[in-house]
């Protein structure tokens, strides 16, 4: 009996060794972000873009879903690029992911739809 609870416990200890698992993957997206705040030049608009590009592509979270306000940032920034229509289709799959992100997203397709 001593020697299944000894066990047990040795079990129980490695397994909670392990490490966290993460809902979403943003790779380099907050570094890429902070950048293209700080200096905005077409290089750091790049590394963002690029960045946009493999958290959208290659999700490894738990969920296997892009982060909430992805798709949003990417076709906010498409639009100021004057990538209208493809901006407005990212903004609208930020809205099928997230529907409680229609009340404010809603609004800006909107006002960019006129």
């Amino acid at each position: 009996m001593r020697n299944l609870l000894v066990t047990v416990l040795f079990v129980f200890a490695l397994s909670s060794c392990s490490s966290p698992r993460f809902l979403y993957s943003w790779y380099d997206y907050e570094d890429a972000s902070y950048q293209y705040e700080k200096n905005q030049t077409p290089k750091s608009e790049e590394n963002l873009s690029k960045s946009f590009q493999k958290v959208m592509k290659k999700q490894k979270g738990s969920r296997l879903v892009v982060p909430p306000g992805i798709y949003a940032e990417n076709g906010y920034m498409l639009i100021k690029a004057g990538k209208k229509e493809e901006g407005l289709s990212l903004l609208k799959k930020e809205i099928e992911l997230y529907p409680e992100s229609q009340v404010f997203i809603g609004r800006i397709v909107k006002q960019i739809e006129k």
